[in-house]
């Protein structure tokens, strides 16, 4: 599977994924932005102690983001397949310190898709 979501982490792209959002606190939004920039750094190589708390904050962050699906029922086909793999993910046993690394990511791009499904950038006019 290949991710082709782009990650933007602009004012623009927070108003409008914390409108799309209602149900989430805005602060809990900026925490969910700041993970995924974490986990999804560059140069970003967590330690030991870090990975095991990042997990449980990126598990809770894709069950605040799953909560809000029905919000969007009539999209619902749309956001199915997100859905699923967010949910395997939530269910997945993680085996050793690179399958954890690897895990954070996916459960990080599994984020930002469900997050520009949610409030997806409008398509620029001609």
């Amino acid at each position: 599977m290949t991710w082709d979501v782009a990650f933007d982490a602009s004012e623009t792209t927070r108003m409008r994924v914390l409108e799309a959002l209602q149900p989430i606190r805005p602060s809990v939004l900026e925490l969910i932005f700041e993970d995924l920039e974490v986990v999804l750094g560059q140069d970003y190589v967590p330690d030991e102690d870090e990975i095991q708390d990042l997990s449980l904050r990126m598990r809770g962050h894709l069950r605040q983001l799953l909560a809000v699906v029905p919000e969007y029922e009539s999209r619902l086909d749309e956001i199915a397949p997100l859905v699923a793999t967010a949910r395997r993910l939530l269910d997945a046993e993680v085996p050793g310190d690179l399958g954890i690394r690897a895990h954070l990511r996916r459960m990080a791009l599994a984020g930002i898709g469900l997050l520009d499904r949610f409030a997806p950038v409008p398509a620029p006019s001609p």
